[in-house]
């Protein structure tokens, strides 16, 4: 294996050390925070004009916001180990059902190379991957994992507390515990804002932290920006199945204007009560002395479907289940540099290599992304992507490739019965994707233009072992 996960930590150590003796900058200090199901248009700083995230609007303003990021696959279960690993769906070979991530890519994950290179790291909340080998001591030094379903967890003393909040209290605890001087890399991984798919009842489908109990009740929710049902009518064949997920859950969760507008104030409050929580862990970063040199992500496992095009879910190659949020906030970023909106390609590829430069490691050779710490520097970067790689490998439900591109997508959906389905858009002129190109003759050239640069990505990640035989 051509990396540098193998070399142990006095030798790390030495390297760090040596950084700081030449005059670059020590260490970061880093806190990644993950929401689940949550695109980018559902927080304030993101044009949301009706939700309350003043936290998160916040680390945007006095930090840096990338409008162009998106997930690699828009499901949680293997975004979460792309964002690990640092590789594509299509190499870590992780989804339901699906082999588990091969262990050797344990020791080139974010957490346990920095693991093994000094950092004390930790973990809360929803893990939702699965290794070969399921010790995490080879990751971290503090974890506490939290299930979604029940929202509410009964405690010692048998009140009952959410999972958003605690999460936040485990990242507290995590800095009070924190070894004086000792860099560390913690991550706080929601399982807000998905639904209980346990509990159907509007409103508790979403079931909010107490933080959240008087926001939204007066406010009538505007309706699904693609609800009209031409966007419906235009999918291709095969989502419209009434059987298929994204359409069964439409029923469950926004198919009767009374539904819909229960569980989007509730969906609203479940965003509201992370922004509340990472208020809470910042305060504490502050208290605990750790704020100067700790960097602050923030960013979504995957995108949502709110209705939009009568679906419900993720899972499909249109901007709403693709395009997440990605914040960062750097106290050590000059005043300048501040306040920036990144217009670059980026996804959450790019995660694993960003964190590892910032702790000053060599990235690892195998690592499919690239490190952001330029752009979120407002440094120039040459040759900086110009598209990025999405799918959804998935041997249950629509599985698919394809490319993003500034002005172009276009994916492929390879196994559907009667052959493969192309979908084809321009972004510029069709921002909403309603007009499939692919048969059109005048964009054959972009058509072609795309496959190609498909198939270099196909080429380029390594395909992992085949699902599991049931």
């Amino acid at each position: 294996m051509k990396n540098s996960a193998n070399k142990k930590t006095p030798l790390a150590l030495f390297f760090v050390g040596l950084l700081v003796l030449v005059g670059q900058a020590a260490p970061k200090n880093i806190l990644f925070i993950l929401a689940d199901d949550q695109r980018a248009d559902v927080l304030g700083c993101y044009g949301n004009d009706l939700i309350q995230t003043p936290t998160l609007d916040g680390l945007a303003k006095d930090g840096v916001r990338f409008e162009n990021f998106f997930c690699e696959t828009p499901i949680c279960t293997a975004s979460r180990a792309t964002i690990m690993t640092g590789l594509s769906q299509r190499t870590h070979g992780f989804n339901f059902g699906e082999l588990p991530v091969p262990a050797e890519y344990i020791a080139t994950s974010y957490s346990a190379y920095l693991k093994a290179n000094g950092y004390r790291t930790g973990f809360t909340g929803k893990f939702g991957f699965r290794y070969a080998k399921n010790d995490k001591s080879e990751q971290f030094d503090f974890f506490k994992p939290y299930s979604l379903h029940p929202w509410f967890k009964k405690q010692a003393d048998g009140s009952l507390r959410h999972e958003t909040d605690l999460c936040a209290d485990a990242a507290i605890e995590f800095f009070k515990s924190n070894p004086k001087g000792q860099p560390f890399c913690m991550s706080i991984s929601f399982n807000a804002s998905h639904a209980d798919d346990a509990d159907l009842r509007p409103g508790f489908h979403f079931q909010w932290p107490p933080s959240s109990d008087e926001l939204y009740g007066d406010l009538v929710m505007p309706p699904p920006t693609l609800g009209d049902a031409k966007y419906f009518a235009a999918l291709p064949e095969f989502m419209q199945d009434e059987k298929g997920l994204s359409r069964k859950r439409w029923y469950w969760r926004w198919d009767t204007p009374e539904k819909y507008q229960t569980n989007l104030r509730a969906y609203y409050r479940l965003v509201s009560g992370i922004d509340d929580a990472v208020a809470r862990v910042l305060a504490e970063l502050k208290a605990a002395g750790l704020d100067q040199n700790t960097v602050v992500i923030y960013s979504a496992d995957n995108g949502y479907m709110m209705g939009d095009r009568g679906t419900a879910g993720k899972w499909n190659h249109y901007e709403q289940s693709l395009r997440v949020p990605f914040i960062v906030y750097d106290p050590t970023l000059p005043k300048d540099k501040r306040g920036r909106v990144v217009t670059e390609m980026a996804s959450n590829l790019d995660v694993a290599p960003t964190l590892v430069e910032w702790a000053g490691l060599p990235i690892p050779a195998l690592y499919q992304g690239a490190s952001l710490a330029k752009l979120i520097e407002g440094e120039p970067v040459a040759d900086w992507r110009e598209d990025i790689f999405c799918e959804h490998k998935f041997h249950m439900y629509n599985s698919w490739h394809g490319v993003r591109g500034k002005r172009y997508k276009y994916a492929v959906y390879y196994d559907e019965p009667g052959g493969p389905y192309e979908c084809l858009y321009d972004l510029e002129k069709d921002p909403t994707e309603f007009v499939n190109l692919a048969g059109n003759p005048e964009y054959a050239p972009v058509r072609t233009q795309m496959v190609k640069r498909l198939d270099a990505y196909l080429k380029a990640y390594p395909l992992a072992p085949q699902k599991e035989k049931k």
